[in-house]
C-alpha cells in the first residue's frame, strides 16, 4: 500500500496567529496534529517541539521493528508510540520550567502511524482522528477533555455539552507533567480507507456524518481546506488543521499489454497539411 496525505492549517477567524502545528512524514507512514496551549510563543512552541520530537523517536523506533517478530510487533509499537509522547512531553515540560516565558505551555496531540497493513492512533488531548470507510466516517479517538468526562458519566447531555463555552479545557495534554498517558488505537488499515487529522478548531464544528458527506460528493485533496473553510464559516474562533491521508493501491508493477485493436483515431483521415 502506499498513502497520499494532504495538510492545511489556517489562523481562524479569531486568532492573531497559529499555534497549531502538523506533520505529514510519508516515508515511514506518520501524520500528526498538535494544538499548542500556553500564549503566542508558548503554545506554538510546544505544538512545533511535540511534533518534532515524536518524528524523531518514531523514526529511530521502526528502524528496530524489523528485528521484533511479527507476532510482538504490534506491542512494540504500541510501546513505541507511547515512548513517543513521553518523551515530547519531558521535553516541552523541561523547556517550559528553564524559560519563565514559556511557563503553562502544552499542547494536544493526535496522530497515526501506519505500518504495514495495520494503523496505530496516538492520541493525547481534544484533537481528533476519523476513518472514513464504504461512505462512513466514525471518530477513532475519545476527548481528553472536562465536557467529554462529564458526558461519559451522564452528568451532562449531548445538547448541553454542544452549547457549553468549556469546549477548550482539557484533562490530559503533552508537556504539563513530564510523563503523559498517550492512548494508543490499533486498527485494520484497507485499500480505499481514508483518515483524517484536525484540532478542536475544525472539531468543534463539523460532524462526523458532515464529514462523510463532504468525503462522498468531493475528492480527498479537496476535503482539508473544505472543512477548514466551513469551520471559518460557522465561527473559526479558534486555529484550524487538518490533516487527511489516503490509503491506496501501491504502484503496479506489471507491464503494459499492447492493444491491437483499432481505435477511432485508427481510423480518422490524415490530417491535411
Amino acid at each position: 500500500m502506499r498513502i497520499i496525505a494532504w495538510p492545511a492549517t489556517d489562523v481562524g477567524r479569531v486568532r492573531s496567529h497559529n499555534e497549531d502545528s502538523h506533520l505529514v512524514d510519508g516515508e515511514i507512514g506518520l501524520y500528526l496534529v498538535a494544538d499548542g496551549m500556553g500564549g503566542h510563543a508558548g503554545g506554538a512552541h510546544a505544538s512545533q517541539l511535540c511534533v518534532d520530537v515524536v518524528d524523531k523517536v518514531v523514526r529511530r523506533g521502526v528502524e528496530a521493528l524489523r528485528s521484533v517478530p511479527q507476532q510482538h510487533r504490534g506491542t512494540a509499537i504500541s510501546e513505541l508510540l507511547c515512548a513517543a509522547a513521553s518523551e515530547a512531553s519531558a521535553r516541552i515540560f523541561d523547556q517550559a520550567a528553564a524559560d519563565h516565558r514559556l511557563q503553562g505551555m502544552g499542547t494536544t496531540l493526535t496522530g497515526m502511524l501506519l505500518y504495514g497493513r495495520r494503523g496505530y492512533v496516538v492520541h493525547v488531548g481534544d484533537s481528533r482522528a476519523f476513518l472514513l470507510r464504504g461512505g462512513t466516517c466514525r471518530q477513532l479517538t475519545n476527548d481528553h477533555s472536562w465536557l467529554n468526562e462529564q458526558l461519559q458519566a451522564g452528568l451532562i447531555t449531548e445538547e448541553e455539552a454542544a452549547a457549553s463555552d468549556l469546549k477548550h479545557i482539557i484533562t490530559r495534554s503533552v508537556g504539563f507533567e513530564r510523563h503523559v498517558e498517550a492512548d494508543v488505537i490499533p486498527f485494520n488499515v484497507h485499500p480505499g480507507d481514508a483518515f483524517l487529522l484536525c484540532s478542536d478548531g475544525m472539531a468543534n464544528y463539523i460532524e462526523a456524518d458532515e464529514i462523510a458527506e463532504l468525503a462522498r460528493d468531493h475528492w480527498y485533496a479537496d476535503l482539508p481546506q473544505l472543512c477548514t473553510d466551513l469551520a471559518n464559516k460557522r465561527g473559526g474562533d479558534d486555529n484550524i488543521t487538518v490533516v487527511v491521508a489516503l490509503v491506496c493501491n501501491d504502484h503496479d508493477q506489471r507491464r503494459s499489454t499492447r492493444d491491437n485493436r483499432a481505435t477511432v483515431t485508427d481510423t480518422l483521415p490524415p490530417m491535411k497539411r
